[in-house]
C-alpha cells in the first residue's frame, strides 16, 4: 500500500471536500492549499498511530519536515489529481477500519491544530531545521517507542469509535 492509497481513501470520506478543499491560505511563510496541508497532516499522523499501535508502518513513502509540518511528496504534488478522484480504493478491512477511525479522530480539528500536532512529532523536530530535502526525510522507525506512549491515549480514544 502507498501514501497515495492512504490519501485517496481520506479523500473518499470527504465526497463534498470540505476539509479537503483547494483554499489557498498561508501560514509560517508558505502559500499552500488547505486541503492539502490537511491531507498530509493526516497522513503524517495515520503513520504515526499506525506505527504506534503495530511496529510498523502504514505505507512506505518517505515524509519530509516541511515548515507546516510531515509532508509525502508523492501526494503534495499530485494533489490536484487526487482531489479530482472520487473513487475508493480497496484496502484490507482492518486497515480501512483504522483509517476510518483516524478520520473521525481528526476531522474536527482545525489545520492549525493539525500542524501543531504535526510538530510534536520529534523526528520532525531534529528534520525541520534542514533546508536539503534529502535532509528533511524523515524516519519515524526510530521512535517507535516514544510513539507508543505519544499516541497510546489516542489509540484508546480512537478503540470507542463506532466503525
Amino acid at each position: 500500500m502507498r501514501a497515495i492509497d492512504v490519501a485517496t481513501y481520506f479523500l473518499s470520506k470527504d465526497d463534498k471536500r470540505e476539509l479537503f478543499n483547494k483554499n489557498l491560505i498561508h501560514r509560517n511563510g508558505r502559500d499552500f492549499y488547505e486541503g492539502n496541508a490537511r491531507l498530509n497532516k493526516y497522513l503524517h499522523i495515520a503513520q504515526n498511530l499506525y506505527i504506534a499501535k503495530t511496529g510498523s508502518v502504514l505505507f512506505p513513502d518517505e515524509m519530509y519536515a516541511y515548515d507546516n509540518g510531515a509532508v509525502v511528496a508523492s501526494v503534495q504534488e499530485n494533489y490536484a489529481v487526487l482531489y479530482g478522484r472520487h473513487t475508493v480504493p480497496a484496502l484490507p478491512a482492518d486497515i480501512s477500519t483504522f483509517l476510518d477511525k483516524v478520520f473521525a479522530f481528526l476531522k474536527n480539528a482545525s489545520l492549525d491544530e493539525l500542524i501543531d500536532l504535526s510538530h510534536e512529532d520529534t523526528e520532525w523536530e531534529e528534520k525541520h531545521i534542514y533546508y536539503a530535502k534529502k535532509d528533511q526525510r524523515m524516519d519515524p522507525m526510530r521512535h517507535v517507542e516514544e510513539y507508543k506512549e505519544q499516541y497510546s491515549d489516542a489509540l484508546r480514544v480512537m478503540e470507542d469509535i463506532p466503525t
